[in-house]
C-alpha cells in the first residue's frame, strides 16, 4: 500500500525548504541594495575627491621649456613700459607714461604660442594662485584666454576670449588667492570689440589656450616686481550634471533590471495597472507643471506666479517688483520678433541669477516680468530692483547696442492686499519710472498717479 502520509510529509518538507532560501535571497538582494545605496551616498559626498584633475604650473615645471613663457608690456601698442624675465614665473617691468593705459604682464602659452590648440577646461571648477608682488599697482588682473573660431583668430591676439578676474595686491607679502568659475567675466572693452551673440558673451574655458598675469585696470606708474610661486588650475573629469546623470544612469539601468525581474516572477494584472497609474500621475503632474510656465522663458506664468504668491507667507511682508523692458517694440521692428524672444529668454536669465533662491519670478506678460521678495523691506526691494537694472543695462545683447528696463516697486506689510493689488501698485510705480524717462527704479508712494 503507497504510503500516502510520508508522500505529504516529504512535499511539505520541501515546501518547508523553499521558504527559508526565499527569505534568504531577500536578504542578500535588501544587503546588495544597502551597500550599493552607501556606495551611491559616498560618490555624492566625495565627488570632487574623485572627479577632480589639477594642473601644477610652478617655476620647477615651467623650466622644462613645455610651455612657452613671454614677458610682456604696452611696449607693442606703442607704450614705453617695459618687461623683463628673471625666472620662470618671476619678472619685473616698469610702467611709464606714453599710452592710454600702460601695463605690463607675463603670459604662459599652452599650445607654444601658435594661437589655436589650448587646453580643455571645459569642467573648469576654479583656479588658486600663491605669488608675492611689489610695486604701485592696487590690483591684479589674471585671464584664462579661450581660443574658439567663431570668435578668434590665429594672427590678432587680442581675439581670444578674456576670461578675467581682478583682485586686490597686497604689495610686500605673500598672497594665496583662490577663485571659482563664478568669479570670472569677460572684459566690456573685449565684448563690445567682438560684438558677439548673447550665447558667446559669457565666460568659456574649452579651449583655453594661455594664462596671463599682469598690472591692473587702474595701473600706476613705477617698477613692478612679480614672483609667482604657483598656480593651480582644478577642472573635474566630468561635471556635476554629468556625475548625477551616470548615477542616476545605474540606478535606473538595477530599478529597471529589478522591475523586470518582479514583471517576470509575479503574476497578475495589479501590478501593471499600478505601475501604468504611476506614469500617468507622473505625466499628469509634469503637464500640471508646464502649465505653470511661459514656453518661452521658462520662467512661471500668471497661474504659476500666482499660485505661489498663495503659498508664500506674509511674515516680514512682501515686495513685487513690475520689470518693463524698454522700447521693446522698436527692437522688435528693428531687429524681427526671433531677436526680441532672445531678448526676452536673456532677460529672464539674467532676472533669475540676481534675485534670491526665496524669490519668485515671472513672465506678467509681454515683456513684462514679476519679482515676488517676501520677508523684504522697501530699501531691500529697491536695492534687488537696482541690481537687476544695472545686469540688464551692461549685459551684451548682440546686435543692439543697449537693452534697458524700467521696474516700478511695491512692498506691503503682513497684511496688505493680494496679488493683483500688489502688482497693481507696483505698475503705478513702473509708469512712473517710465515717465521718469525709462531705465530706472522708483518705489510706489502714496498720491502716486498712474501714467495716461
Amino acid at each position: 500500500m503507497k504510503p500516502l502520509q510520508f508522500e505529504g510529509g516529504e512535499q511539505a518538507d520541501a515546501g518547508f525548504g523553499r521558504r527559508p532560501r526565499r527569505l534568504l535571497a531577500k536578504a542578500r538582494f535588501e544587503a546588495l541594495l544597502f551597500v550599493l545605496l552607501m556606495l551611491t551616498v559616498a560618490a555624492v559626498a566625495c565627488r570632487d575627491r574623485i572627479l577632480e584633475q589639477r594642473i601644477h604650473l610652478t617655476p620647477a615645471s615651467l623650466a622644462d621649456g613645455r610651455y612657452a613663457l613671454l614677458a610682456f608690456s604696452d611696449k607693442a601698442n606703442g607704450g614705453k613700459s617695459r618687461a623683463a624675465a628673471v625666472a620662470p614665473l618671476h619678472w619685473t617691468c616698469d610702467t611709464k607714461p606714453g599710452f592710454a593705459y600702460p601695463y605690463c604682464g607675463y603670459e604662459i602659452f599652452f599650445d607654444g604660442r601658435t594661437g589655436s590648440h589650448g587646453i580643455d577646461l571645459k569642467n573648469f571648477r576654479g583656479l588658486t594662485i600663491e605669488l608675492a608682488y611689489r610695486g604701485p599697482s592696487k590690483t591684479i588682473r589674471l585671464h584664462l584666454k579661450n581660443f574658439d573660431p567663431r570668435y578668434a583668430t590665429r594672427a590678432d591676439a587680442d581675439t581670444p576670449k578674456y576670461n578675467r578676474i581682478e583682485f586686490d595686491a597686497m604689495p610686500g607679502r605673500t598672497q594665496t588667492q583662490s577663485f571659482t568659475i563664478s568669479d570670472f567675466g569677460v572684459p566690456d572693452w573685449w565684448l563690445r570689440k567682438r560684438q558677439l551673440s548673447p550665447s558667446l558673451s559669457h565666460p568659456q574655458f574649452d579651449n583655453v589656450t594661455s594664462i596671463d598675469i599682469e598690472t591692473g585696470t587702474e595701473s600706476t606708474l613705477g617698477h613692478h616686481e612679480f614672483d609667482v610661486r604657483g598656480i593651480v588650475i582644478r577642472k573635474a573629469l566630468l561635471s556635476d550634471a554629468q556625475w548625477y546623470l551616470a548615477l542616476l544612469g545605474f540606478w535606473v539601468v538595477l530599478i529597471g533590471v529589478y522591475l523586470a525581474w518582479r514583471i517576470g516572477n509575479l503574476k497578475g494584472e495589479v501590478e501593471r495597472t499600478g505601475a501604468l497609474q504611476q506614469l500617468a500621475e507622473r505625466q499628469a503632474e509634469e503637464a500640471e507643471e508646464t502649465a505653470r510656465r511661459d514656453p518661452l522663458t521658462k520662467v512661471l506664468n500668471r497661474r504659476g506666479v500666482a499660485e505661489r504668491h498663495a503659498a508664500l507667507s506674509a511674515d516680514g511682508g512682501i515686495a513685487a517688483l513690475i520689470i518693463d523692458i524698454d522700447h521693446f517694440k522698436r527692437l522688435n521692428d528693428q531687429f524681427g520678433h526671433s531677436y526680441g524672444d532672445e531678448v526676452l529668454i536673456a532677460v529672464a536669465a539674467l532676472i533669475r541669477r540676481n534675485v534670491r533662491p526665496a524669490d519668485t519670478v515671472g513672465r506678467w506678460g509681454g515683456e513684462e516680468f514679476v519679482v515676488l521678495c517676501p520677508g523684504v523691506d522697501s530699501i531691500e526691494a529697491q536695492h534687488i530692483a537696482e541690481k537687476i537694472r544695472r545686469r540688464i543695462e551692461h549685459f551684451h545683447f548682440g546686435d543692439c547696442e543697449a537693452v534697458t528696463a524700467s521696474i516700478g516697486v511695491h512692498r506691503t506689510p503682513a497684511a496688505g492686499p493680494d496679488l493683483a493689488e500688489l502688482v497693481g501698485f507696483a505698475d503705478v510705480a513702473l509708469y512712473s519710472a517710465k515717465a521718469s524717462g525709462r531705465n530706472c527704479c522708483r518705489l510706489y508712494r502714496a498720491g502716486m498717479a498712474k501714467a495716461a
